[in-house]
């Protein structure tokens, strides 16, 4: 209720927030006139202001990474000193709480944006709201929703998706790639990461809009090139373009990257390529598919289990059959297969002090 009432009184969020590739803070620059209708400004705060204060800006990405930006004093100082045994773990989260509060989220006139709640004998530290604090993990998040309900109610969720694609650039607070506090929340963005892909590239095809599906499922490999959902979409896709040979470059690729992390590829996704290789023709019937499920094995009359990615994704099984014929005044894509990046080796999660 705060929220609303206060941001009644501003057009724009004082502070943004990117968690979506390179973390980054922005601060609104005040409108020469408060009656101007020009599109708000922000500057990216220098990160030598806040770089340096690790304790304070755990604090802020533990808090991004609960639901409703809220969480106990017990549970904070649980998730950024675990192990606080030889240290005031109390005295360094009030510390945190004053550095966050005076210099990270320092708004001016619109008050704190951290605010301390008493609920049942509990202290509770809760970060104001989307209208105050914009979050980009959290405006993909409501597109992606958005999106769905339109779609539910007969209209057209292609802005939605697009607006929300353009958001869903990098890995979510990738220089805490390991945190165990951030797990839970990756997991749900990653998940709408994939939806809003995969949605995005059914409507092109939909549309007959080839090229741009193409080029979203190359951007999604060259960004994971183990990313086997992605892999074999765009696999179809260039078989039903007769370019048989780039989709098995590409499927080669993946498995090199898998084999440097001891894995392979998923009983479906080889058993695509070696389709592929037989020259025999493709097409999904299904809305979606997952390179994940015994179930589209059992569709395709193949036994064997694939492996278990972990990952939570809202994916129909798809059926994979042998009938197919190239989509209707289909022409070929001028998007070209390069050598996606090589995903960087990971590293331990870096501590609090």
């Amino acid at each position: 209720m705060h929220d609303t009432d206060e941001y009644a009184r501003t057009k724009h969020p004082p502070i943004r927030i990117i968690t979506l590739g390179e973390f980054a803070l922005q601060r609104l620059v005040p409108a020469l006139s408060q009656d101007s209708d020009e599109s708000p400004r922000y500057e990216g705060v220098a990160r030598s202001e806040w770089s340096n204060r690790g304790p304070a800006m755990a604090l802020l990405k533990v808090l991004l990474c609960r639901a409703n930006r809220r969480a106990s004093r017990d549970e904070l100082i649980e998730a950024i000193w675990p192990d606080h045994g030889e240290i005031n773990a109390t005295h360094a989260l009030e510390s945190a709480v004053s550095v966050l509060r005076r210099h990270i989220l320092r708004a001016g006139e619109m008050g704190s944006l951290l605010l301390t709640l008493r609920s049942g004998g509990e202290t509770i530290l809760k970060l104001a709201g989307q209208q105050r604090l914009w979050v980009d993990a959290d405006a993909l998040l409501s597109l992606a929703s958005q999106a769905l309900r339109a779609e539910c109610q007969g209209q057209n969720p292609l802005p939605l998706l697009e607006e929300a694609y353009a958001l869903a650039r990098g890995e979510f607070l990738e220089d805490d790639l390991y945190a165990a506090w951030a797990q839970p929340r990756r997991h749900t963005i990653n998940g709408a990461r994939h939806r809003v892909l995969f949605k995005l590239v059914d409507s092109y095809l939909n549309d007959e809009q080839v090229g741009p599906a193409e080029e979203l499922l190359f951007a999604a490999l060259e960004e994971d090139p183990a990313d086997e959902d992605a892999l074999c979409r765009l696999m179809i896709l260039l078989v039903e373009q007769e370019r048989r040979q780039e989709a098995l470059n590409l499927y080669q690729y993946t498995e090199d990257v898998l084999q440097e992390e001891q894995a392979e590829p998923a009983v479906y996704t080889r058993e695509l390529a070696r389709r592929i290789r037989q020259g025999l023709v493709l097409r999904e019937l299904g809305e979606y598919y997952t390179a994940m499920g015994a179930q589209t094995l059992s569709r395709l009359g193949l036994d064997g289990v694939s492996r278990d990615h972990g990952d939570c994704f809202s994916a129909k099984r798809a059926r994979l059959t042998v009938t197919a014929a190239p989509c209707r005044g289909q022409t070929p894509s001028p998007y070209r297969y390069r050598l996606p990046r090589r995903r960087s080796l990971r590293q331990t999660a870096p501590t609090v002090g």
